[in-house]
């Protein structure tokens, strides 16, 4: 099972990108989490750059990484209360076409790092939401929610000698475990699918009505 991972933050040194890399060596048996890092790359959506050949050179690759991928580990900071705008310009471009979007019917677990105490919990709230209304199954908590990050996070050496980041904080590394797990179960049972099948069965109402 492929998931592709994302960091909603450009930042090099960013605490959800540590996060991410330390949550890739979680996942279960039988999963591999492949890392996207063009997210810096794209443009701002823009409905006269996409056509039906396609968008730009990085869009295209943004699209095709989501559409290949059986599901989706999304790990963002929260910016003003809300989602980065980078990561909802990337939602953007796979939420388009409407007919045959990347992002539709994809499984997606949704996690946050911070470094104070009280924040997270809004992005991961709104993320849902966005993508809930571009047909993905989003995996309900117990969230990530990864506070005073810079104390839980640190670099490990590991066998093959290289320092990687590693989750310390035990209740997070259960609650990333099961959410791992819940999205391979997702996956497996179709949630995506269902997600998207409203959508699909709007459009085929349309064409009958369109043909009789």
């Amino acid at each position: 099972m492929r998931i592709l991972g994302i960091s909603g933050s450009l930042r090099k040194e960013s605490f959800n990108t540590r996060l991410l890399a330390a949550v890739r060596q979680l996942a279960p048996e039988g999963m591999t989490i492949d890392v996207f890092d063009g997210l810096g790359d794209l443009p701002l959506y823009n409905g006269d750059l996409d056509s039906r050949e396609g968008g730009p050179a990085p869009v295209e690759r943004w699209r095709e990484a989501v559409r290949e991928a059986d599901g989706l580990l999304v790990v963002t900071p929260e910016y003003n209360s809300s989602i980065p705008g980078v990561l909802k310009n990337a939602v953007d471009w796979v939420s388009r076409p409407m007919v045959g979007a990347a992002l539709h019917g994809k499984c997606v677990v949704t996690m946050v790092a911070t470094p104070g105490r009280g924040l997270g919990r809004n992005v991961l709230t709104d993320l849902g939401r966005v993508l809930h209304d571009c047909h993905a199954h989003v995996v309900s908590g117990p969230w990530v929610v990864l506070t005073e990050a810079e104390g839980k996070l640190a670099d490990v050496e590991d066998e093959q000698g290289q320092f990687v980041p590693t989750l310390s904080d035990p209740v997070s590394v259960r609650i990333a475990t099961v959410q791992l797990n819940a999205l391979a179960a997702a996956v497996e049972a179709g949630a995506g699918e269902h997600a998207v099948a409203p959508l699909r069965a709007y459009f085929a109402a349309g064409r009958a009505r369109n043909s009789s």
